[in-house]
């Protein structure tokens, strides 16, 4: 029986194989392996993702609503309403009724004016504690007229962080400089116009602790927001430079 015999050139052809295939994986298959990569993980790995995305400031209407300014960018507020929904206060509908583009110079005006608010609300509220403490404010033989409590008017606030996407995120509502309350935000619609706020927990913590949180979250808001609107300027830019060349 005759053998058969092996092509002389086997030996050659191999090589020429694996080079091409090398060639052709690292030429085309793997650059579009990384640009699909790098475009589905660019939005999650920017660090700017984390800061939170809302600030919202209540203003209180005893005893079951609260009219909100919430802050979404440096030209970007809304308005709305909220109603609680059953005794406990776990459980709040937040209705849009309004939505404004300002200048944002006036949205930064409207930020700090309502962080002084809430500051000051938060400072009167110590003040009245370590007096009541170590004062007696209200003397037995002297009648105190009433008056109206200016402080009555001071809003909270909340801010909330994305967890996935825009439509759920958590955060929290400050009560005083100790106390404050967990929630989740959830739309209940597309249009974002209707969403359920349902509180889960209460802290109470120390005050460092919580003031602290409370700047860090501001800033973090700040940096945010900041971010966004530069972005949006310079693509505002790279459109009008492409108008112009073409």
């Amino acid at each position: 029986m005759q053998q058969k015999k092996r092509p002389e050139n086997l030996r050659y052809v191999l090589p020429n194989c694996y080079y091409c295939l090398k060639r052709y994986w690292l030429g085309q298959i793997y650059p579009m392996f990384c640009n699909k990569i790098r475009k589905y993980s660019k939005n999650r790995l920017d660090p700017f993702n984390l800061c939170p995305n809302t600030l919202i400031v209540w203003f209180f209407i005893p005893p079951y609503r609260a009219i909100g300014i919430a802050f979404h960018g440096l030209q970007d507020i809304s308005v709305f309403i909220r109603q609680q929904m059953e005794p406990n206060q776990t459980i709040f509908l937040m209705f849009k009724i309004l939505e404004l583009r300002p200048p944002f110079p006036l949205t930064l005006l409207t930020i700090f004016v309502s962080l002084g608010l809430v500051f000051t609300d938060g400072a009167n509220k110590i003040v009245r504690a370590v007096r009541s403490e170590y004062e007696n404010i209200k003397p037995r033989d002297e009648t105190v007229m009433p008056y109206p409590d200016p402080f009555s008017l001071t809003p909270r606030m909340s801010i909330y962080y994305p967890v996935l996407d825009d439509r759920t995120s958590i955060g929290f509502l400050t009560i005083d400089f100790r106390h404050f309350e967990l929630s989740i935000k959830q739309a209940l619609e597309p249009n974002n116009n209707i969403r359920s706020l349902i509180r889960f927990v209460d802290i109470y913590s120390p005050f460092p602790l919580q003031l602290g949180f409370m700047l860090v979250s501001i800033g973090l808001f700040l940096c945010g927001i900041i971010y966004r609107f530069c972005q949006s300027q310079k693509q505002e830019l790279l459109e009008e430079i492409k108008g112009a060349i073409s």
